[in-house]
């Protein structure tokens, strides 16, 4: 997706956001304000962003039926990741009820975010369709280790902060969107909204929006 962001680099990160968005045929709110610069920004660390990832690809094995709650814990227990588990996550895995499988399902969008984020997806694409974790490298993969702690300690480099930064202002303006369309009672043709909630959702947590913990990100527009 961003491999496509060619506006001139005099713009501001919201006037390149904007142009994108107009030449996409998504609807902009131009009152909408800038995000965050690059200097009032630190990031989340490696480590960090690595330890939410694995527990996301656990929950989400339990989502997707590959797993039960129960073997979903005793797995994180035995590699010493229950720590890194949040209450939200704790209570689905003890009760994994059909509903909340399916809104765990969306998870994939977020630990698709994450890799991309650690370099270990090249693309984060745009949100037109859904992501394929089938498609990630086996090696790029947290659950593809015998020990997923051995993937966390693999972990030590991440994205530049513009380059995130980009992201979530994108993901930021195509969220107003989504949400101005679904008051409205319409679609944007060309976003899932879905899609882009989690993406946004994920990118909020990296960028420290608001000092906010994964249970309670926000996704304001």
């Amino acid at each position: 997706m961003f491999r496509l962001f060619r506006a001139k680099k005099s713009l501001t990160r919201k006037e390149r956001t904007e142009q994108f968005l107009q030449e996409a045929g998504i609807k902009i709110n131009y009152n909408l304000p800038n995000i965050e610069s690059e200097e009032d920004t630190t990031l989340r660390s490696p480590k960090e962003i690595a330890q939410r990832v694995t527990v996301l690809t656990v929950t989400n094995g339990v989502a997707f039926d590959a797993t039960t709650g129960e073997k979903a814990i005793q797995y994180l227990k035995d590699f010493n990741l229950w720590a890194f588990v949040t209450p939200d996550e704790r209570e689905f895995l003890e009760n994994p009820t059909e509903q909340r499988k399916t809104q765990e399902t969306w998870k994939c969008e977020c630990i698709w975010t994450l890799l991309w984020a650690l370099n270990l997806i090249d693309d984060l694409g745009f949100p037109n369709t859904m992501c394929d974790l089938n498609a990630i490298p086996e090696e790029n993969y947290p659950l593809a280790f015998q020990d997923p702690n051995e993937f966390i300690k693999g972990i030590t480099s991440l994205r530049s902060v513009r380059e995130i930064l980009d992201a979530n202002d994108m993901y930021y303006r195509m969220d107003w969107a989504v949400v101005d369309a679904r008051l409205n009672g319409k679609e944007v043709e060309n976003l899932i909204s879905g899609v882009v909630y989690e993406r946004h959702y994920a990118l909020n947590w990296l960028v420290n929006y608001m000092g906010q913990e994964w249970d309670d990100i926000s996704t304001d527009t």
